[in-house]
């Protein structure tokens, strides 16, 4: 069973998306042993942050956090709008590759400004979610997904095509 820690920038702030992560969660629990760990957020509340300041703030806990619960020989992922895209087949097969003999992966997720450069460049992957601009909590949802589908796909399950069957019937068929 893989070993997933997603350390997070923030918290989840409304019902619904707690409700899709703890559903989410879920449905990953036969795969894989997936933890959350969620940091404040840089700007101290403050109404006229200073992004570069807060960034490096995150950066900070999120490696205090990481080197602190972190499994041993991890490998990291930052999620960064720099990162590499991958369509869900061949997101499948990366992680089957990070996570080869049993390695846990850690994928990191930046608050609102995304994540401090260096910690970024610290990272073992980046991994891009697309070229549009997710807030942070929704990127969360959208990786725990596709991790769902990752795993779904490597095992041979259903779940695949079948979303694809039910959200795009008229595409499927005049694709086929």
């Amino acid at each position: 069973m893989k070993r997933i820690q997603i350390r997070a920038v923030g918290r989840l702030p409304e019902a619904w998306q707690r409700e899709a992560q703890t559903a989410l969660l879920a449905r990953l629990q036969p795969y894989a042993k997936t933890e959350i760990l969620e940091v404040s957020e840089g700007h101290g509340g403050s109404r006229k942050p200073d992004a570069t300041r807060a960034k490096r703030a995150e950066a900070e806990a999120l490696r205090r956090g990481t080197a602190r619960r972190a499994p041993t020989n991890a490998f990291v992922i930052a999620l960064d709008e720099h990162g590499k895209e991958y369509d869900s087949l061949a997101f499948a097969k990366q992680i089957e590759t990070w996570s080869e003999g049993g390695r846990p992966l850690v994928f990191l997720i930046g608050g609102s400004w995304g994540l401090d450069e260096a910690l970024a460049k610290d990272a073992h992957a980046k991994l891009s979610l697309g070229k549009m601009t997710w807030p942070h909590a929704i990127a969360r949802l959208l990786l725990l997904e596709q991790l769902f589908r990752a795993e779904t796909i490597a095992r041979g399950k259903e779940y695949h095509k079948r979303l694809c069957d039910i959200l795009f019937p008229s595409f499927i068929l005049v694709s086929k």
